[in-house]
């Protein structure tokens, strides 16, 4: 490594190097019988390089001067500019790491698959077709030449299952930063869903007023408004949102913090070494910030936000930590006379740029004078800025989906099509 660091500092204006080792042991359920356990581990290296004024990135899984050399021969053809890095800086969050996650063992993961299994034909005749059970640990290590040396461990446990009868199917998952997941919820939960949608029936086209499960809520969010409070995007142009103090989305207010304790998204420095912060997007409805990594924060004046987290190709990018929605109503009480969907497709295909939405939903009741029925399959069409203006009332069922911290949602007025 003393090597490395005196060829970067000789041959560079500036350097980082980040390292991740991700470790994992998980078992699949196929056709309600454990299938296979496997475990896993990967290291990842990412160095990037500043060379008068430009950028340059290369990975590997092992740290060599090939490595740097790679990413300062990118640099010299580079178009991407930055002056700087971050001087790191660490704050403490609770319950993002769990030791107990690192001594999960097959017995652990078998037992936890039975539950998953049992659970769900507890409810009646389902198949568990299939389903995993997973636990993993990340190390993270981030140094760079402005007296960086950051490190952390971090743990996640997922349960995901998917029931089938006749030709219903349907799914349920829990994630959390212990060992401590929920897996009769989500065993009895997708069996439920799939038994309750074997007899759907259809409805008519028109306007509904529609209650989104906090999985929809997420999978509609994260592709149509995210992307727009980047301040990445909102500088190349792709986002709407223009204005700060600008009421952009009704009443509802919107934060992203990387420093919840137990959050998802957690975590005591970013993938650059900036501290994690509460950011209020939306207050109110009313555009208050944007989020955004170290350079684009360099680029729009503004501080960073602790956002600028690594892909599967270890690059930082702007990316939302865990986004909590909240409103003034709440009630316990909200499907009665409306269509409840509990997740959707497509979502990946909405357009950020303008929030128009297109999507199929899944697991659809419509529920009338206190009477569920499910639906035949059903699109909703329209844009998430108008959605948004249409919130009538929150419920109190809380959940945090990958890095949504929302409960269900009722909106009045949304266009459905059969």
């Amino acid at each position: 490594m003393d090597e490395i660091i005196k060829f970067l500092d000789k041959n560079t204006d500036g350097w980082e190097i980040y390292r991740e080792r991700s470790t994992s042991k998980s078992i699949s359920i196929e056709k309600g019988r454990v299938k296979i356990i496997e475990s896993s581990e990967d290291v990842d290296y990412a160095v990037r390089v500043i060379v008068n004024g430009k950028v340059g990135f290369a990975t590997s899984s092992r740290l060599s001067i090939d490595l740097c050399e790679r990413a300062i021969k990118i640099a010299r053809i580079s178009e991407e500019e930055l002056k700087e890095l971050p001087e790191g800086k660490k704050v403490n969050v609770e319950g993002i790491y769990d030791a107990r996650v690192e001594g999960i063992d097959s017995n652990w993961l078998i037992e936890s698959a039975e539950v998953l299994i049992n659970s769900a034909k507890e409810v009646g005749d389902v198949n568990p077709a299939q389903g995993y059970v997973e636990a993993s640990v990340d190390e993270i290590r981030l140094i760079n030449s402005y007296g960086t040396y950051l490190e952390e461990k971090l743990t996640v446990c997922e349960a995901f299952l998917e029931c089938v009868i006749e030709n219903s199917n349907a799914f349920e998952f829990d994630q959390s930063r212990t060992s401590k997941i929920d897996l009769e919820f989500v065993g009895k939960r997708s069996a439920e869903l799939a038994v309750e949608s074997l007899k759907a029936e259809g409805i008519e086209s028109g306007r509904y007023d529609v209650v989104l499960s906090p999985i929809a809520v997420h999978e509609i969010l994260s592709y149509t408004l995210y992307p727009a409070f980047f301040a990445e995007n909102v500088i190349k142009g792709r986002s709407p949102l223009t204005e700060l103090g600008k009421n952009y989305i009704g009443e509802v207010t919107l934060i992203d913090d990387g420093t919840i304790p137990y959050g998802l998204v957690s975590f005591s420095f970013d993938d650059e070494g900036v501290e994690p912060k509460s950011t209020t997007i939306f207050e109110e409805g009313v555009l208050k910030s944007y989020i955004t990594d170290f350079r684009h924060a360099l680029e729009m004046g503004i501080e960073p936000t602790g956002n600028g987290l690594r892909g599967d190709d270890q690059y930082p990018v702007t990316s939302p930590t865990n986004v909590v929605l909240e409103f003034k109503e709440e009630s316990r009480d909200i499907e009665d006379d409306a269509l409840v969907i509990h997740a959707l497709i497509g979502a990946h295909t909405s357009n950020p740029v303008s929030g128009d939405f297109s999507l199929e939903c899944i697991n659809t009741f419509l529920v009338k004078d206190g009477e569920r029925r499910a639906v035949k399959s059903a699109m909703i069409y329209g844009n998430v800025y108008d959605l948004l203006r249409k919130v009538e009332i929150f419920g109190k069922d809380v959940r945090q989906i990958e890095n949504t911290i929302a409960p269900s949602i009722r909106f009045k007025d949304v266009i459905v099509s059969v």
